[in-house]
């Protein structure tokens, strides 16, 4: 894929992604616990993921072998911030079920480093980079005066503070080719659909736990 077709991909699923994130049910404490877990369980994978991808680009790759291993240290402890902004709701991490799409997303990521091409867990990790960059700051804007600052540290983190992690992945995103940008994009829209996926699960699940006598799924 050209790069200036990535770029446009990029944007149009991130808008779509951004879109559903930003009329989500936020002020709604069971919606924002079940996105940490879900948040919490995918971001736990991400030091994995990308220990594996590293170690599967050839050993001529250097430049983008060193890419990953800078990134891994970025991301390290990450799922704890997750997990402290769950427990400052006075949840744990079995108050809601991990959802099946949020596994899928995670199991997928296994799948394209292993039997399509590594650099491909860039498409999973641009989607949330541009998400967390465009529409994270209204959704912090919209969660910390309600839910307070120490249960919104992960949101903040990737909102704010990482808001570099984009731009810098769009300079990456040039130095490759088109056939591993085609491997990024395809990987890109799979995990965005069962992301979008994901989101309308926990709605779900949140609205029938308004119900007299609802549990958790």
């Amino acid at each position: 894929m050209k790069l200036e077709q990535m770029q446009q991909m990029i944007q149009e699923e991130v808008t779509v992604l951004g879109n559903i994130l930003k009329e989500a049910p936020w002020e709604d404490k069971n919606f924002y616990g079940m996105w940490l877990t879900q948040t919490y369980n995918l971001v736990r994978h991400t030091t994995k993921l990308l220990c594996l991808a590293s170690a599967r680009l050839p050993v001529e790759n250097r430049d983008q072998h060193y890419v990953m291993n800078h990134h891994l240290h970025e991301e390290l402890n990450h799922d704890l911030m997750a997990l402290k902004d769950i427990q400052s709701l006075g949840f744990d991490t079995h108050t809601f079920p991990e959802l099946p799409e949020a596994e899928a997303i995670h199991q997928l990521q296994y799948y394209w480093i292993d039997r399509e091409h590594p650099l491909s867990l860039c498409g999973y990790a641009f989607m949330l980079e541009g998400a967390a960059k465009f529409w994270g700051p209204a959704i912090l804007e919209k969660i910390e005066p309600k839910y307070g600052k120490n249960a919104t540290v992960f949101l903040r983190v990737h909102a704010v503070v990482d808001q570099d992690h984009y731009e810098d992945s769009q300079k990456f995103l040039a130095t490759l080719n088109d056939e591993e940008r085609g491997y990024i994009a395809k990987n890109m829209k799979q995990s965005a659909w069962l992301y979008k996926g994901m989101v309308e699960r926990i709605k779900q699940e949140c609205a029938a736990l308004k119900k007299p006598n609802a549990k958790a799924a």
